[in-house]
């Protein structure tokens, strides 16, 4: 019988730098965020709460600014 096949050949994406690189290169390729941890977990094992937070660092202020008077 044969042996299935783990994933032992995936990396470890757990490192700050690189998870905000990983992001901008799906990004850039036309990704949406909730498409991200299903295309880097094809990858690699990742830290599902360091992408949460690399996700909600990148993502614009919502509503006007104020100035203050």
């Amino acid at each position: 019988m044969q042996e299935m096949g783990d994933d032992c050949g995936k990396r470890r994406l757990t490192e700050r730098a690189e998870m905000i690189t990983a992001v901008d290169f799906l990004h850039a390729r036309g990704f949406t965020d909730e498409e991200l941890p299903t295309q880097l977990s094809r990858f690699y094992y990742i830290d599902v709460d360091l992408l949460n937070d690399v996700v909600r660092a990148k993502r614009p202020l919502h509503g006007p600014r104020r100035l203050a008077s």
